[in-house]
């Protein structure tokens, strides 16, 4: 860290002390204001932010560079356009940054939006730091990123500060996904700064991205040698070693020190968890991130790890403690949960809707948490639930079970045994009249639910369990004849993965 980035750090531990105990700093000058924000909003700490303009309303009203900020966070960080456009309409024409905060706001396109910006740029030279980030974001908020990239070199050239719209323009791409532009860009950073580790780990990051592994840790050495104590670089050159199997004890010995004396990174635990994963260590693993899960019991990331290692009754236990934790509400769990099924990990997306249900005694989505569970052939839970839960509910509409879902239970129930419940259920399902569903997707559902029960007939007239693998759409039969649960499979685990 150099002398600079120390100031500005001291500064804003400073005002944020004296912040907490509910004061509003009054001790610090423009300048101080202007580093703090800009060191807050760099570590993504809002409430400083908001402390910091609070003291530039009450002490520095005027200060151009202090409006500008408030402008631009109530902008980003309260969605308050008008306000922000409120401000900014008094001082359009000023400088670069103002007028940038106007197109954010009103959003041209196409044609006009490329105009709007080369005006800016034909009246603007000589951009500063914040200048420069604002300058990117709002390209690629306008669409205007294939722009930016044909009339780099003029506009970099306008850049007080060459490494910093490097930087930043690399930054952005990267979240646009292109990778091999934005390689690009870094590798003209590191020969512009070769003595900087941030930016060969960035670009050691950006090779990891397309695959090019020895690129990778040609990139990460040299960070290393800048920075051998840095816990970011070590984790990732732990990374690349273990994913390109060169040398994974060395990778395990760096992972093993880093998380030992650097208690506070957590990606260096995730990384170590996730080796071992991979490794088949799945109790190490889990050990590793239940201890974490101790310190940190709201730490998600760790819950998600625990959650990929595919054992229902930890998921479970882990669950239970995490949710009181977790501070999330309903609709929060239950999307949480969606995302996994979505990513077809069905396991994960079950556990974590039963965990609600068994602690709070209902369930807002049925639909994912029957299909979630009976893709896994978890029938017997089904049965379970269909008992103690769904047949004790008041009001069944209340639900809202799809039905395709309908025809989970009745599939679960013939496969737990529980002959009777499922032909019954059968009849009410082949007795509904599809012309009166008036809606498209659910009549398509129960059509469909229909023709398989019908298919099933033969099946469901028998007394004892059947073998209905052959009959059932969420069953893919394999070569060998066994049936297994459709799931959506990816590549090889890598712990750049995690």
């Amino acid at each position: 860290m150099d002398q600079e980035q120390k100031r500005r750090e001291n500064l804003y531990r400073k005002f944020r002390e004296t912040a907490s105990k509910g004061d509003i700093p009054s001790t610090f000058d423009e300048n101080d204001l202007v580093d703090i924000y800009d060191y807050a909003n760099d570590n993504y700490d809002e409430a400083v932010q908001l402390q910091v303009i609070f003291a530039a309303v009450r002490y520095f009203p005027d200060n151009d560079e202090l409006m500008q900020r408030r402008a631009y966070f109530l902008l980003e960080n309260l969605s308050m356009s008008d306000a922000a456009l409120s401000i900014a309409d008094s001082h359009r024409n000023d400088n670069a940054l103002w007028d940038l905060l106007v197109l954010r706001v009103k959003r041209p396109s196409g044609q006009e939006a490329a105009d709007a910006m080369s005006e800016i740029l034909n009246r603007y030279e000589d951009y500063d730091d914040e200048t420069i980030i604002q300058l990117v974001t709002t390209f690629s908020e306008l669409g205007l990123l294939d722009w930016l990239k044909e009339h780099k070199d003029v506009i970099q050239q306008r850049c007080m500060y060459k490494d910093t719209f490097l930087y930043e323009l690399a930054q952005e791409v990267e979240d646009q996904g292109d990778y091999n532009y934005s390689i690009k860009l870094l590798d003209e950073l590191t020969g512009m700064e070769p003595f900087n580790p941030t930016y060969w780990h960035m670009l050691s990051q950006e090779y990891l991205n397309v695959d090019d592994y020895e690129n990778a840790l040609g990139s990460i050495d040299y960070a290393v040698a800048l920075d051998p104590e840095s816990s970011p670089v070590l984790t990732t050159k732990a990374q690349i070693l273990f994913d390109m199997k060169k040398d994974t004890q060395e990778a395990y010995r760096m992972m093993r020190d880093v998380v030992a004396r650097d208690k506070e990174y957590a990606p260096a635990l995730f990384t170590l968890a996730a080796m071992l994963a991979i490794d088949g260590s799945e109790d190490e693993s889990a050990d590793l991130l239940e201890g974490y899960l101790h310190v940190h019991p709201a730490e998600r990331e760790a819950v998600e790890h625990i959650l990929k290692l595919g054992d229902s009754l930890r998921n479970l236990r882990v669950l239970r403690e995490y949710l009181p934790a977790s501070g999330m509400t309903q609709d929060e769990w239950t999307a949480w949960a969606r995302g996994f099924y979505e990513r077809g990990n069905w396991q994960a997306a079950a556990d974590i809707l039963l965990t609600w249900l068994y602690m709070k005694g209902v369930s807002d989505d049925w639909n994912v948490l029957v299909e979630s569970l009976y893709r896994q052939r978890r029938v017997g839970e089904i049965a379970q639930l269909y008992r103690e839960y769904l047949l004790k509910i008041e009001d069944p509409q209340s639900t809202n079970i799809s039905f395709m879902a309908y025809l989970l239970l009745i599939l679960a129930l013939v496969r737990a045994g529980q002959m009777g419940v499922a032909r019954n259920m059968a009849e009410y399902l082949l007795s509904v009249d599809s012309t009166v569903v008036d809606s498209l997707e659910p009549r398509m559902q129960l059509i469909g639910a229909q023709s398989i029960l019908r298919s099933m007939h033969a099946v469901l007239l028998e007394d004892v369990p059947a073998d209905i693998d052959s009959i059932d759409p969420f069953i893919t039969i394999h070569s060998d004849g066994h049936g297994a649960s459709d799931n959506i499979t990816g590549s090889t685990p890598k712990a750049s993965d995690k």
